[in-house]
């Protein structure tokens, strides 16, 4: 995962998986495209229905996981963006995300709730983005000590954006590898 640091401002990076780069965006971006992704990302769920709890090869999380981690990652950033709103550069808790998955943490999820939490996640995201006083984004931060990087605040929302586009791209890509399975029963 790269981040622009100060140290990188001018190099703004792309993501290896979906191309996904984290320009600088304008808040009212931020929310649509947060509301926009999650938007797709549940009808992808709703779509899927029991089969979001399968995974359609066993390197690849369920879709069910993937929205729960959608939803932990949303919180999590929306949690760093208050602690740098308040104190200066302090560091983010890693969200741990393999190990949520591993220990089962989203073993009980369901397509019902894990739709509703993804709806609340990402309106308490937006409030943020949208109430946070305007001079605060180039607040800096670290973003976890798992992830030791320099970033502003507002490129924690870009983060956020990526996390939404590039999760819902897997869990299109898993929708797509289990239709593929039922056609071929």
């Amino acid at each position: 995962m790269s981040f622009v640091t100060p140290a990188t401002a001018n190099v703004v990076p792309a993501c290896a998986q979906c191309g996904f780069s984290w320009d600088p965006m304008i808040r009212s971006e931020v929310c649509e495209r947060i509301g926009a992704g999650v938007a797709s990302f549940v009808e992808v769920m709703k779509e899927a229905g029991a089969r979001a709890a399968v995974r359609p090869r066993p390197d690849r999380w369920t879709i069910l996981e993937y929205g729960g981690h959608l939803r932990d990652v949303l919180l999590s950033i929306r949690e760093r963006v208050i602690l740098a709103s308040i104190l200066d550069v302090p560091t983010g808790m890693p969200i741990y995300r393999d190990e949520r998955v591993d220990l089962g943490f989203y073993a009980e999820d369901t397509v019902k709730e894990v739709i509703k939490e993804l709806e609340v996640s990402a309106l308490l995201f937006n409030k943020t983005v949208t109430t946070l006083p305007a001079h605060f984004d180039t607040r800096e931060l670290v973003y976890s000590s798992r992830t030791p990087l320099a970033v502003t605040i507002s490129s924690t929302f870009s983060n956020a954006v990526h996390e939404c586009e590039h999760h819902l791209s897997d869990a299109s890509d898993n929708l797509a590898m289990l239709n593929a399975d039922n056609d071929s029963v």
